[in-house]
Parts: structure tokens; sequence; C-alpha cells
């Protein structure tokens, strides 16, 4: 193992042991990334989400360049074998809570950017967001990281690039967009009664099959590009109802998503749902629309798709098949609020899984893929 990766190595374990689903864990975190920055000559701030913004201007270069990537995590499930907040190697694998989404990658960065002697670009800017795996409340309001520091910064960046893992079978690809979502909740109307006699009552949790039975016909989607295929499929993911075991529960309620492909409309989807929902009868229900998420999908010939592209052929001596991300990055608020091109790359392929870990190789290429995208002499 070169001394190279151990420097590496250590900077991901250390992020890990932060508990970054918790929120004295993010602010510790996001406190280390900006000493991480500061050390690297970066001019950084924090803002009220802990979301860690740096800047760092060359000489002799123009235009800005962003790098973007999430430093919250979910929680580990009770199906782990490993401490999660403690990285270990085995092998080529570093096992650990968010080394694949997406401290590694954080590590990475870092890593490179330690090594950018002369930058083609005037600018880097880094944006390392809290909130993206989860969200929180501000002011009254809901937020995620990344439309939170949109919506109250400007960023001089036209392209960029989002770090989320890309990697299929050990190699890098290249995704050229993300997808949006039709989020939505149903609420059944029944009646409360007391168990000892339901007939005076309308049970909603018993309503609410119809309705998810209905919402189970809303078709599915697909999206070919080079022979990777992005599938979604409308998903009911949380249910509640009920007040007490001896109570006919009045209110039942499910939260539900369809994810949209960039081969798709986002307004087409909705209108999918609203049709499934339309056959439903026989019950009093209300549906509530998150605020709609729109995909994305960048041209193969856009210059920061070449740019990303040229390097993982430089850096790795392959070319990196393009995809599309079926669920949602950063990259979108990106495209959608700050109008950035952002193309989705990162060395991380195991997210969200218990015993989550990141092969070590991935890390060093892809600070390798990030220097020659940088530098003005790669």
């Amino acid at each position: 193992m070169s001394s190279k990766s151990l420097t590496l190595i250590e900077s991901a374990k250390k992020l890990t042991e932060f508990p970054t689903y918790e929120e004295h864990g993010m602010r510790d975190c996001a406190e280390y990334l900006e000493g991480a920055l500061e050390r690297l000559g970066f001019e950084v701030r924090l803002d009220k989400l802990n979301n860690v913004y740096a800047e760092k201007t060359f000489e002799n270069a123009t235009g800005s360049f962003l790098i973007n990537t999430h430093f919250d995590t979910v929680p580990s499930s009770p199906t782990w074998t490993r401490d999660p907040l403690h990285a270990t190697v085995e092998g080529d694998r570093l096992f650990g809570l968010g080394t694949s989404d997406a401290k590694g990658g954080i590590a990475a960065t870092l890593d490179a950017l330690g090594k950018i002697q002369s930058s083609r670009f005037r600018k880097i800017e880094v944006l390392f967001s809290n909130y993206e795996d989860n969200n929180t409340t501000l002011n009254g309001e809901n937020w995620l990281g990344t439309p939170y520091f949109l919506t109250h910064n400007r960023l001089e960046s036209v392209i960029g690039i989002n770090v989320e893992g890309t990697v299929e079978d050990g190699k890098f690809m290249l995704s050229l967009g993300s997808g949006g979502r039709v989020g939505f909740t149903v609420t059944t109307i029944g009646k409360q009664a007391h168990s000892c006699d339901p007939r005076l009552g309308r049970n909603a949790i018993y309503d609410m099959q119809k309705v998810i039975e209905a919402l189970r016909h809303v078709p599915p989607a697909k999206m070919q590009l080079d022979g990777y295929e992005a599938y979604t499929e409308l998903n009911v993911s949380m249910i509640e109802g009920g007040v007490a075991i001896n109570i006919v529960p009045a209110e039942c309620k499910i939260t539900c998503e369809r994810r949209v492909l960039p081969n798709e409309d986002w307004d087409q989807v909705k209108q999918q749902v609203d049709g499934a929902l339309e056959t439903v009868s026989g019950i009093d229900f209300k549906v509530d629309y998150y605020k709609p998420q729109r995909s994305y999908l960048l041209d193969r010939g856009h210059p920061v798709v070449t740019l990303t592209r040229d390097s993982v052929v430089e850096a790795l001596g392959y070319e990196p098949k393009f995809k599309v991300e079926s669920g949602r990055t950063d990259s979108i608020y990106f495209d959608q609020i700050a109008g950035i091109k952002t193309v989705i790359l990162g060395p991380g392929e195991n997210a969200h899984i218990p015993d989550e870990y990141v092969d070590i190789r991935r890390l060093d290429e892809f600070s390798g893929i990030l220097q020659r995208m940088l530098s003005r002499d790669a």
C-alpha cells in the first residue's frame, strides 16, 4: 500500500468517526472539513445547516469549477457486523458507515486538492453539503442542505462534478443526469369508534388497502444508456394510522414516491398517479403532492462531460461508459436552481448496505481523475 493511499485512507477513516446522522456529529464533521480545507489554502465558511463552502483562486486561469458531495449519512442498521463508526481495512476494502456514500469520495477529493499546484480554472469552489440523506427544519421550513445553500448563496461556477458513487463491477461509469421525483401523501378518512363495536366506525386502514392496490397499477419506467438500464417504479414507503389497539382508526396516511427518469416528463408521471387514484371509489381520501423534482440529462458532447471522460481515460486507460441515475443526487439542484451543468462521478459502489465499504483502489483512482480534471498541467 503506497504512502499516498495511507494518507487518503486515514482521512476517510477519520471522517467515518463522526455520527453524521445526528446534529452534533454533523457539526463536528463540518468543523473538521473546515479545518482540512483551510490547510489546503481555501477560504471556508459554514452556514446554519453546517454546509461547508470553500473557494480558492488561482492565477493565470479562467472560469470556475464546482466540486460537490455530501457528508451526512443515514444511521447504521442492526444487521451490521462491524462497528460502523470505526472504519477498518480488510484487503482492498475500507469498511465503515459512509465510506461509499460519500465520505470516501470526500477523502479522495481532499487528497486531489492537496496535489493541485496550478489549476486550469481561476476558481475552484467546493460545497460539502449536509442534510442530503436527511432533512431538517429551520425557521418553520423543511430543508435539504444543498437547496438551502443555493437559495441563500450564488456560485460562480457554470460546470461541476457531483461526487456520488458511479462504480459498476470495479470500473467508473460517468453519469449524465439524475432522476426527479413525484412525491405525495394519501390520507384515507374513516370514522373513529371503540373496537367493542366496530360497526359504529369505519376503518381507515382497510380503506387504504384500496388506495395501495390502485397505486400498484402505476407503470414502471426504464431508460437505457450505453447498455446500462435505469429502472424505477412507484414505492409506498411509509404508512401511519391508528391511535390505540382498541380504537377503530379514523385516519391512515401513506407516503409515496415515483422516481422520474430523464426520458420522462414529471407532469406525465403525475397524471399517471392521478389516473390510478381516480379509479378508487367508495372511500373518502385526500392527496397532497410535494414540490416537483424534475430530472435532467446532459448532452454527451457538453464540455464538462468531455473533460470528465478524457480525465478518466488519461488516469485509468479506459473509456467510461455512460449511465443515468434513477435516484436523486444533489446535482439536480445545481442544474435547476443554479444552472450549473453537473456530471456525476465517484468511487462508491456499495452504499446503504450493512457493512458498507469502498474499494481503496477506487479512492486512489478517483483522486487521480480529479487531479487531471483540475490541473492546468494535466
